[in-house]
This record gives C-alpha cells, sequence and structure tokens, in this order.
C-alpha cells in the first residue's frame, strides 16, 4: 500500500505486513478499533431485522405474489446474502475492533476479515448487479423479457454470484502473501461493476423517457394520460436516483480511501486520518445491507401489500374482563 509503505513497490506485501503498518501502529488505533466495533453493533440488529422481514414476506407469501417473478428469486438470494452481513460480518468485525481495543493485538489475519468481507458484502453488491441488469431487459426489451430472464436462469444466475465471490473471498486466504495485488484486484472489480450499474441506470432512464414521451405525443388529447405518464416517469426517475444515490453514498467513500491508499504517495503522512476515513467507509459498506431491503423491496407495491397483510393478521382477539363478576368484553389488538 503506497501510502502505508511511503513507495509503490508495495506489490508482494502481506496480509500481516498490512496490518502492522497500516492499522496496529497507529497512535489512535484503539480509538478506531472502538468505533469501529461499535458502528458493527449498532448496524447488525438493524440488518437482520429488514432482511429477515423479506425472507418472512416471500416464506409465508399469503397473497401468492412473491414467488412467480424471477427477479424475486433474486430479491431473496440477495435478502439471504445480506442477512449474512448482519449475522457473521458485523459480529465479527465488532469482535476484532474490540480485541484490538481491548489488547491492542489483532485476534485473526487481516486477510480473514477481507475473505468474509469480500465473500457477503460483495455478494450482496452482485446481486444488486443483477437486479439492475433484470431492470434493463424489462425497459430494453419488454416484449422478450419473459422470455430471456426465467426462473431457471435468474437461479443460475444467483447461485454463479454466490459461487464466484465465495472463490474469490477464499482467494484471499490461499494468497495472503499478495494482499496488496488481491486487494487491487478487487477495488477494480467493484468499480468496474459500480459503473456498470451507473451505466444501466442512465441507460434505463434515457430509453423510459423516449418511451414516454412517445406516450406523451399519442396522447396528447387526453390530459389523464398524460398525467398519468408524467406521473409514472417522475416515480421511475425517483426511485433510481434513490437507488443510485444509496448505492454512491454506501461506496464511493470506500473507493476513494482505497485508491488514496493505493496511489497516493503524498497521503503518507496523513496516514492516521487516512485510516480514520478507512474505517467509516468500510463501515458503510455494511449499512448498504441494511438498505437493500427498502431499496429493493419494501417499496414495490406487492411487498408492500405483503407486509401490511402480514401485520394486519398479526392481530388476534384479547378477552379482557371488566371486573370479577362481569361478562367477557372482546377487544381487537394489534400485537
Amino acid at each position: 500500500m503506497a501510502a502505508v509503505v511511503g513507495h509503490y513497490n508495495f506489490w508482494n506485501i502481506t496480509s500481516e505486513k498490512a496490518l502492522q503498518d497500516a492499522w496496529l501502529t497507529l497512535e489512535n488505533v484503539k480509538p478506531l478499533s472502538a468505533t469501529s466495533s461499535v458502528l458493527s453493533i449498532v448496524m447488525a440488529p438493524m440488518i437482520v431485522l429488514g432482511n429477515v422481514l423479506v425472507l418472512l414476506a416471500v416464506w409465508k407469501d399469503p397473497l401468492k405474489k412473491l414467488r412467480s417473478s424471477p427477479s424475486n428469486f433474486i430479491l431473496v438470494s440477495m435478502a439471504i446474502a445480506d442477512l449474512s452481513v448482519g449475522l457473521v460480518v458485523c459480529p465479527l468485525t465488532a469482535y476484532w475492533g474490540w480485541v484490538i481495543f481491548d489488547k491492542g493485538t489483532s485476534p485473526f489475519d487481516l486477510s480473514v476479515i477481507f475473505a468474509i468481507n469480500v465473500f457477503s458484502v460483495n455478494v450482496s453488491f452482485g446481486h444488486m448487479f443483477l437486479l439492475t441488469g433484470d431492470r434493463l431487459l424489462a425497459v430494453v426489451k419488454p416484449l422478450q423479457y419473459r422470455v430471456i430472464i426465467t426462473n431457471k436462469r435468474a437461479v443460475i444466475a444467483s447461485c454463479v454470484c454466490w459461487i464466484y465471490f465465495l472463490a474469490f473471498g477464499c482467494s484471499f486466504l490461499m494468497l495472503r502473501d499478495y494482499f496488496a495485488i488481491m486487494g487491487a484486484v478487487y477495488n477494480v472489480q467493484l468499480l468496474s461493476i459500480l459503473l456498470s450499474m451507473l451505466i444501466m441506470y442512465t441507460v434505463i432512464m434515457i430509453r423510459f423517457h423516449r418511451y414516454s414521451k412517445t406516450r406523451m405525443n399519442e396522447s396528447i388529447h387526453s390530459p389523464n394520460s398524460l398525467l398519468v405518464i408524467l406521473k409514472r416517469e417522475r416515480s421511475l426517475f425517483k426511485a433510481i436516483n434513490i437507488v443510485i444515490c444509496a448505492f454512491l453514498i454506501c461506496y464511493m467513500p470506500w473507493f476513494i480511501v482505497q485508491m488514496l491508499i493505493y496511489l497516493c504517495k503524498l497521503c503518507h503522512p496523513h496516514l492516521a486520518l487516512l485510516m480514520i476515513f478507512f474505517g467509516f467507509s468500510g463501515s458503510l459498506t455494511y449499512a448498504n445491507s441494511g438498505l437493500n431491503p427498502i431499496l429493493y423491496s419494501w417499496r414495490l407495491p406487492k411487498y408492500r401489500e405483503t407486509f401490511k397483510y402480514l401485520w394486519k393478521n398479526r392481530a388476534s382477539r384479547v378477552t379482557v374482563p371488566k371486573n370479577k363478576n362481569s361478562s367477557e368484553e372482546v377487544y381487537d389488538t394489534k400485537l
């Protein structure tokens, strides 16, 4: 790491040396580790709750609306990946930071954290890419969409995503002596996916705008139709902008810090400040797993209807006596 070792000849740096030079030698390593631990502890229950609700809605599926679409297979797979972030990655990061805060030494090799991180966090990121591609095909080729995107192909795509990032995560453990090289490949790979998603969202907005413009020309004498088209276009643009802003906020700080670590020789004197941003930007990538249920599931009408139905059916009839001798009254209460 250029900013860490102070020069560009760093490609053979091991994970042990990266941990020692980049983190453990910092004067403020203990408060930084404690902060990272607290952030992980705070985010874990929110990530778990949101994704458990998504999985529960699909498992129950009382309205029979959530198992028929191929995109739902991808959503369920992404929810499982995000759930693993809340159940495994966040607690493990919290434990790692707490041990450093308490004892001043790392409980295990840095490559272990990165391997688990690559497997869990980036499986979720990969599913975001798949969902973006799914929406792109729905807009670009609406007539062929149901032929191209089938349940079988959606399951295969999700499995490939899991297998690929599992293999890539394991490579961090097997190639720990080339930690900097693997880190560079990791960042280039995620940056490529991020840019691809931005391009696809741009194409979606352009194509839908053209479609809306055509429909508006056809419905020029129907004010009601014009309002419906404009409302749909604004709704789509708003949803896409929210999604784009969310994953830019969650991932771009991480990429920026990583690029400074790898390429900025002048950043070496400011290593402590760089590591502060490194810790917070890493936590933001975990936060994305808590936002995904809101951005990709809860905003869909069929999911909202299912959540409302499940919530209403939690209502039970509770018998509450006024006193010993009075008759019982029945109340409907929501648990």
